[in-house]
């Protein structure tokens, strides 16, 4: 079926009602998420991903957190970097995020990410998931 959305609307996030998330779409996520260099993707089949959800499986005993709905901790969880790679082959760090949260959403600044590389603090554990276009 061919598309009836114009350019522009591939550049830009649908509304999160017309977003689902998956551990299998554009490339498997085998969860839970442990320890350091962890490349989530490279370069396959990014065109219909916008971003990706996380939340904490696993975290030590006393981690600092702050007690409500949503915890937050007083150490990092969990680095992420998104690269994108040039013609010319140099990879450049378009998007950083250190998360100090239980849980949460990072949508792609631009599309087509080539990887996603994500470091996990020892002794946490991340259940991590794309968030794509339905």
């Amino acid at each position: 079926m061919p598309s009836t959305s114009g350019v522009i609307d591939f550049f830009l996030h649908p509304p999160f009602g017309l977003m689902t998330s998956s551990v299998n779409n554009p490339t498997p996520i085998f969860n839970p998420i442990t320890g350091r260099g962890n490349v989530l993707t490279a370069s396959v089949g990014l065109a219909n991903s916008y971003g990706i959800v996380w939340a904490v499986s696993l975290d030590p005993p006393y981690a600092g957190r702050n007690v409500a709905s949503i915890p937050s901790y007083e150490d990092p969880v969990f680095e992420l970097w998104l690269t994108y790679t040039l013609s010319s082959g140099l990879v450049i760090i378009a998007q950083h995020l250190v998360s100090h949260q239980a849980n949460g959403i990072m949508l792609w600044d631009s599309v087509l990410p080539s990887s996603v590389l994500l470091d996990v603090f020892p002794n946490f554990e991340l259940t991590v998931e794309w968030l794509v276009g339905i």
